[in-house]
């Protein structure tokens, strides 16, 4: 699939993004207040963890830098359809949770656009190369970390499923836990293509079920040339499941908290069932927050966002 192509479908994405927000506005500011605290940590901006541009992350300190709390680090990972979004998106988040005490950090990663390519796995890497970063700069400034969480939305929550079921064993820090809100746990197209994913998104993914619109999207979330023909005799599925981060959830898993919206127009509600499966399959600990009344954005049913809030901070008590 051209790169042109990509632009234009996860533009889309995004506009529908933008509607449901649009339609929820009024809910942001009370949604907010919930996050919001009086946090009294320092902030350390624009810390370099890669080359890359868009290699940055932002560190926020406990105010005490010297208690247990401060030794474990929790991680963001903002959203935005892979072509947008930003590491301020997790301003909020990571000053929620180093008021409680814990090291915090929300970083950027590459986006696809015209002049840089990526994809599901080369994201992974620089979240693994941020974690190292992180690591080594809170020991600079006298900080030891010995574990960490991480969490996401959106394609950011995709991201953090990934890193944290499949590089449990080889994260530079090890992994506790995972909270993520409306993340995708697959890339199988015929997910997408049979979800009730409005019909204009359907169309701009032009997922009509032939094995050449198979391929193409394939290809474009795994950055691996994938062909009709591979689709015809299977061999694609490897490819879409070596970025689906259902597939690594094994008994040995960590726990994760997580939260979906049933009225979700951008991301397949399917999406929780399927980590649901996986998970008690494997008989791995988790919570699951339905929010019945809410789209993409989670921002209808504000008090299912403290329920969410609370068991957060309830894992971050129970697993660090």
């Amino acid at each position: 699939m051209k790169l042109s192509t990509f632009v234009t479908i996860s533009s889309v994405i995004l506009l529908l993004g933008a509607l449901v927000a649009g339609q929820t506005i009024r809910y942001i500011e009370k949604e907010n207040q919930l996050l919001d605290v009086d946090y009294q940590g320092e902030v350390i901006r624009d810390l370099r963890y890669g080359e890359a541009e868009r290699n940055l992350y932002d560190l926020y300190l406990p105010e005490d830098t010297s208690s247990e709390k401060a030794s474990h680090l929790i991680l963001f990972i903002h959203g935005g359809s892979w072509m947008a979004g930003d590491k301020a998106d997790g301003e909020q988040w990571s000053r929620n949770l180093a008021a409680e005490g814990y090291t915090t950090a929300s970083m950027s990663y590459t986006l696809l656009s015209e002049t840089t390519t990526t994809n599901i796995a080369l994201i992974n890497d620089e979240v693994k190369a941020a974690v190292a970063a992180i690591k080594d700069k809170c020991a600079e400034i006298g900080i030891n970390l010995t574990d960490m969480a991480i969490n996401g939305f959106s394609a950011g929550a995709c991201q953090a499923m990934l890193y944290g079921f499949k590089e449990k064993d080889s994260s530079p820090l090890p992994i506790k836990f995972i909270i993520q809100e409306s993340g995708p746990t697959t890339f199988n197209p015929e997910v997408w293509r049979g979800s009730n994913i409005t019909d204009i998104l359907k169309s701009a993914l032009h997922l009509d079920g032939t094995t050449e619109d198979y391929a193409n999207w394939v290809s474009m979330f795994s950055g691996q040339l994938v062909t009709p023909e591979m689709v015809e005799s299977g061999d694609a599925d490897a490819i879409w499941k070596s970025i689906s981060p259902y597939t690594y959830i094994n008994q040995d898993s960590v726990p994760i908290v997580f939260a979906y919206g049933s009225l979700d127009l951008i991301v397949p509600p399917e999406s929780r069932n399927i980590l649901e499966i996986a998970l008690d399959e494997a008989g791995v600990t988790y919570d699951s927050f339905v929010f019945p009344h809410s789209g993409h954005g989670l921002k209808l049913d504000i008090s299912r966002n403290q329920q969410f809030l609370d068991k957060v901070h309830e894992y971050c008590e129970k697993y660090f």
